[in-house]
């Protein structure tokens, strides 16, 4: 319900919602988990990483390109939520890889998937940085600019959908 308004106050530009977390998982790579609104399929899936001190970002015409990240093909028919290797994108999912396949100090990273709710799209997403990830406790995520358990992101997800 709250998409469907979202998606009518945006007009045609599809929503920007943090559906996105990033971790520490057990194996010390960092993780990333998709969170889709309730059952909606995940199209799909980007990784971009740019050095944190140019503010233009990774802006194909007017700022530098990615250093690093991935992009998925997109997925017929659609794939759900979970969680996977930051830059370790299953081989199914045809990923096209660029730079430097790791977590870099002073990078930005920007996680983002499209998704469709019957006849909606929207986005999800996250941006973290190495520091983000080595400030969180265990048992956190980063989304949405900050530290969660994983309990508030998952609240946080049903409140954003």
């Amino acid at each position: 319900m709250a998409l469907a308004a979202l998606g009518l106050l945006a007009g045609c530009t599809p929503p920007d919602l943090d559906l996105v977390a990033a971790y520490n998982g057990d194996d010390g790579k960092p993780w990333i988990m998709l969170a889709p609104c309730g059952k909606d399929d995940i199209e799909s899936v980007s990784v971009s990483g740019w050095p944190t001190d140019d503010p233009t970002g990774p802006q194909e015409e007017t700022g530098p390109q990615e250093d690093s990240g991935w992009d998925s093909r997109r997925f017929e028919p659609g794939i759900g939520g979970g969680s996977l290797p930051l830059f370790e994108p299953p081989a199914s999912w045809d990923a096209d890889l660029r730079g430097a396949q790791k977590l870099l100090p002073g990078y930005t990273y920007s996680v983002s998937f499209f998704a469709r709710d019957g006849g909606s799209v929207y986005y999800g997403n996250s941006y973290f940085t190495a520091e983000d990830l080595a400030g969180l406790k265990p048992g956190e995520v980063w989304s949405g600019g900050r530290a969660r358990t994983r309990k508030e992101f998952r609240e946080y997800v049903k409140d954003e959908c």
